[in-house]
């Protein structure tokens, strides 16, 4: 039987600067998009999980406005209710090719709202990022890892996204667009996360602390 961990509370993440942290209460084995607006949430993780998985990326991104507010269970949760947490369940994937400068310019975008919500906050894949909720707006990330080292801004990387949010939807228009752009994928984003969910044994959700407070 597949199991999704899901421990611990948002609590208060953005004025305590918590470094660990999820959706969800304590002991609760649900998925969550709950404050996807303004905070990492379960299911936006599990999301861009799962777009790097079928495109074979190292960064991912979804913006909140791709999902619903909701809840699922963790434990195999079917096509019917992932779908359920997303805006538009059959809407297609495409990778573009980003600066490092770029990716940190979404990300400043991102964060220029907090703790207001923000329907262009970014859920994010293969990133660590901690900010400063009280600097200047576009200055408030105080750190930007990959998995592989901090982020260069002069390096290309393949990022994949929703089709939309790939164009520039949410405003983004102003960092990348279609043009950046270099593949699509045929399937939409409701079945890639199911395929991802199936494919593993087990997925760990446990707070991995991808959008932190710090300085």
């Amino acid at each position: 039987m597949k199991k999704i961990a899901i421990i611990g509370t948002i609590g208060a993440l953005i004025a305590a600067g918590a470094v660990w942290w999820t959706i969800g209460a304590a002991g609760t084995s649900t998925l969550s998009t709950q404050n996807a607006t303004r905070a990492e949430t379960s299911f936006g993780d599990l999301t861009t999980d799962a777009l790097c998985y079928a495109a074979k990326c190292t960064v991912g991104m979804v913006a909140a406005v791709a999902f619903k507010p909701g809840t699922i269970p963790t434990d195999n949760p079917t096509a019917q209710q992932i779908a359920s947490l997303l805006q538009t369940p059959d809407e297609k994937w495409a990778v573009s090719k980003l600066t490092g400068a770029q990716i940190r310019a979404a990300l400043e975008r991102s964060l220029s709202r907090v703790p207001l919500p923000n329907s262009a906050f970014l859920q994010i894949s293969g990133l660590k990022v901690k900010y400063d909720p009280q600097a200047p707006r576009n200055r408030r990330i105080t750190s930007l890892q990959t998995n592989t080292g901090p982020l260069r801004a002069d390096k290309e990387y393949q990022v994949v996204m929703p089709l939309f949010l790939a164009k520039g939807g949410s405003g983004y228009f102003q960092i990348f667009d279609k043009d950046d752009i270099v593949r699509q994928g045929n399937v939409g984003l409701a079945a890639v996360i199911k395929k991802f969910v199936d494919s593993k044994d087990e997925l760990n959700y446990t707070g991995q602390g991808r959008i932190t407070v710090g300085r």
